[in-house]
Parts: C-alpha cells; sequence; structure tokens
C-alpha cells in the first residue's frame, strides 16, 4: 500500500511481493549505503587474491558444497526437493542449502566474498552481476562450458547474454521470471470478452468493460487493471517504447527522451484518461486482483504460487500485451554463481551442482519460473504448465535492468520518478527531468 510522502521500494522473493515503506528523506539514507555496498564490493578484488579456500574435503572423500539463495517462499521447498535428489544421487558431493532472506542476501554475500565464508555456489539477480563480475568476485566459468558439459546454444540468447560480463561468462541462468498479464476469467465471462488481449486498443477495450462503477461516484467498485510493482511495471512500458532508466550507451539517463514520456503518457492515460486504472497511492493492487476486485494485472511468473492458494479465485496468464511499437517485457533470472578464491577440487565439485540444477530447471519451473534452456521450454511436460509456457512465449523479448555497475544506485531515483508521475505529485517532464539529473550525477562518477 502506498501512503503520501512516501517512496515504496519492493522486493521479491520468486513468489511473494513484499514492500518497505521508507519517508522521502530516507532515499539519501538507501542511496549511501547502495553505494557503500559497491564500495564494499571492490574489498573483494583486494582479498580474493589472497584468500585461501579453507574448507577441506571430509574424511572419507565428501565434499560437501554450500549453497546459498533467498528462496524464502515456496520455491524454496520446491529448491529443496531438488536439492536433496542431488544428494541422494551423488555420493562424493553433498550440498548443504541456507536460505537467507533477500533483504539481507546480499550483505550477507558480499561480507562473504570480502572475508572468507563465502558459499561455494549462489545465486545472484542479473541486476547483480555487474557489481560483483567487475571486483573480480566471482569465477569464469567458460573452461567448464569449453568443456562440452553444456551448450550455450541451448539457452536462451538473452539470459545467457545477462550472465556474461566483458565478454566473459560469470554465471549460468537458471531460470527467467517474465512479466505477463494474469487475468481474472470469470470476470472475462462476465464481460463477455472471449480472449485476452495482446495489444492495446484490445486492453482498453477490456478494460473499459471490466472495470465497473454502480452508482457513477467515480470509484469504481471493480477496476479492468490496476499497476502493481510500479517499478518492473514501468521498465516493460519504456522497453516498448525503445526507452529505459539509463541510455544504451550506459552514459547517461534516457528518460527525458521523447520515448520515454510516450511510455510514461501511455501510462498515466489508462488512469487519468481511459479510467480503467487507479492511481498507485493508497492501493494494494495484487490483493485486489487476488480478490476479484481487480480483473488484470501484469505481474511475473513468480507470483503464480500467490493466485494458485487464493481460494475461489479463477484465473489464468497470458503474454505481456504489446503497449508500444516495440515487443518487449521487463524479466529477471536467478543467476548461479561461484566465487573467485574457490579451489580447484571444490570448483569442479559445484559445476556439477550447477549444471545438475540446471539440466533439472523443469522441476524448478513447477515452482512459478520460465526455464531458459530451449530443450525443456520444448518438452511437452513444460507446455502443459499453462501459466509458465503462456509466460514463456515473451522470453525472446525479455529486456533486464541496463547491465551496470551503478544500477542499483540509481533505482530509488527511478522509483519516485514512477510514483510521483502516477499519482500527479509532479507533471511528468519535472519528475523526469528530476531523476535523469540524479542518475546522470551517479553514473558520472563511475
Amino acid at each position: 500500500m502506498y501512503r503520501p510522502g512516501a517512496i515504496s521500494f519492493a522486493y521479491r522473493d520468486s513468489h511473494t511481493e513484499k514492500r518497505m515503506q521508507m519517508p522521502v528523506p530516507a532515499i539519501h539514507a538507501r542511496v549511501v549505503r547502495l553505494a557503500l555496498l559497491v564500495l564494499s564490493g571492490l574489498l573483494i578484488a583486494l582479498v580474493s587474491g589472497c584468500a585461501r579456500d579453507g574448507r577441506q574435503v571430509s574424511t572419507d572423500g565428501v565434499i560437501t558444497l554450500e549453497f546459498w539463495n533467498g528462496f524464502t517462499g515456496p520455491d524454496g521447498k520446491t529448491m529443496e526437493k531438488i536439492v536433496n535428489r542431488f544428494n541422494a544421487e551423488h555420493e562424493d558431493v553433498q550440498v548443504r542449502m541456507q536460505i537467507i532472506p533477500w533483504a539481507t542476501y546480499y550483505d550477507k554475500v558480499t561480507l562473504g566474498l570480502a572475508y572468507g565464508g563465502a558459499p561455494d555456489v549462489f545465486i545472484l539477480h542479473t541486476d547483480r552481476l555487474p557489481e560483483y563480475a567487475d571486483s573480480s568476485a566471482l569465477s569464469c566459468v567458460d573452461d567448464l562450458i569449453a568443456n562440452g558439459d553444456l551448450d550455450p546454444k541451448d539457452f536462451m540468447e538473452r539470459p545467457w547474454a545477462a550472465s556474461r560480463w566483458k565478454d566473459k561468462q560469470y554465471a549460468i541462468p537458471l531460470d527467467c521470471h517474465p512479466h505477463g498479464l494474469y487475468y481474472n476469467v470469470e470476470l472475462f465471462k462476465k464481460a463477455g470478452i472471449e480472449k485476452p488481449p495482446t495489444n492495446m486498443t484490445e486492453f482498453i477495450e477490456a478494460a473499459r468493460k471490466l472495470t465497473i462503477d454502480k452508482n457513477g461516484d467515480g470509484k469504481p467498485e471493480q477496476w479492468g487493471f490496476a499497476y502493481t510493482w510500479l517499478r518492473t511495471n514501468a521498465h516493460t512500458f519504456l522497453a516498448q517504447y525503445d526507452s529505459g532508466w539509463i541510455a544504451k550507451d550506459l552514459a547517461h539517463s534516457d528518460l527525458t527522451s521523447e520515448n520515454s514520456k510516450r511510455a510514461f503518457q501511455a501510462m498515466t492515460d489508462l488512469i487519468y484518461k481511459e479510467k480503467v486504472c487507479p492511481a498507485p497511492e493508497g492501493q494494494d493492487a495484487w490483493i485486489g486482483f487476488r480478490t476479484g476486485k481487480v480483473a488484470m494485472a501484469i505481474e511475473g511468473i513468480y507470483m503464480l504460487s500467490s493466485v494458485e492458494e487464493q481460494e475461489g479465485l479463477k484465473f489464468a496468464g497470458a503474454p505481456c500485451p504489446q503497449f508500444g511499437p516495440v515487443p518487449a517485457v521487463w524479466g529477471g533470472s536467478h543467476l548461479l554463481a561461484m566465487p573467485a578464491g574457490i579451489s580447484a577440487e571444490r570448483r569442479k565439485a559445484a559445476w556439477a551442482f550447477m549444471k545438475y540444477l540446471s539440466d533439472h530447471s523443469l522441476d524448478w519451473a513447477k515452482g512459478g519460473q520460465a526455464p531458459v534452456r530451449k530443450s525443456i521450454l520444448a518438452t511437452p511436460e513444460f507446455k502443459r504448465m499453462s501459466v509458465q509456457y503462456e509466460f514463456s512465449k515473451k522470453l525472446p523479448y525479455v529486456v533486464y535492468l541496463p547491465q551496470s555497475t551503478a544500477i542499483n544506485q540509481v533505482l530509488p531515483f527511478c522509483d519516485a520518478s514512477v510514483e510521483a508521475i502516477l499519482n500527479r505529485i509532479k507533471p511528468t517532464d519535472e519528475a523526469l527531468s528530476e531523476a535523469a539529473r540524479r542518475i546522470d550525477n551517479v553514473l558520472e562518477r563511475q
């Protein structure tokens, strides 16, 4: 829920949405904290060269690997089953999994890499790869891939590219969680809508039919659509108008471009012109969708379990509509990585585990993800996962957050601009200019 004078920062595990409300002045503290994390990452480059892998093979010849992730939701149980199966099938390598909430996860990973105690295998989101890879904290896996154990051509191109840094492979993508359209099947049926919309014209037409204001007081009891996580919703619109938070050259913000302004105009029109979407302030859109007060929502596949467990809700998934001229959707991936200081023996064992997880990513998809292996995407079993399969149709068009070491420093400015625009706290040009100026200041210091 949003409130005046606050910026909503969202973080998620693969299935569960969580928001932390912070007063506006806290933005600066957040930026400082993120900057310190980046600086602490630089320490990794200094200590990793002299760090030693203190873990030893046990007396019975078994290597025990430490595997860290932030899968605190139902995805954690799914991953636990896969890990247990790996342990049962491998006598010489055993994996001990530790789940750490995302809110503190990267702090602990950073400290572990810099000062010892780092896991042998750990999860990274794609937006975190640049800062760790650029600080020489990750083990490049090009040599392991060259052995032929894993075929890069079997991976979808964009997720594979998102796990590279400066032409080297520092991780392998376990999955992708792209945006898609969740819609209420019963509400569609009542409105006489036979299929989900695929473009802006169809979307507005459907949203009008699905927006119901019984007493005409301007406060619909049912909305056709509602924005959920503003950052990712805006990212999808920006990408579809060939724009983004940072320009393609990664040297400056693109928020003041004409394409960016057109993207935000399209977003605001749904609220104030078409009146089929509420302003974000004071709304919990996802609960609205789960309880039947919102007919359509654009969210990631990681929210699947959230609606599956909602009693009485009949829903379906479809590819994200194309609102702008470019076929694009926001997406993220969980990447599998190893620390730079890992010993040769443990590195070999860790690679076997990483490959196992990739090979069994169909099982991982059941928990609410899309595989990124073409061979797995083509299987009949995956195609029977209706929502995951529908969302995966947009994998060729996934647009990740810009691959910049500064991305997590500039995102608070992006969040503030989106909220200011959609709630009409500031005029669009003013909000975008302010965000662009602050983003440019950060980029100039890189």
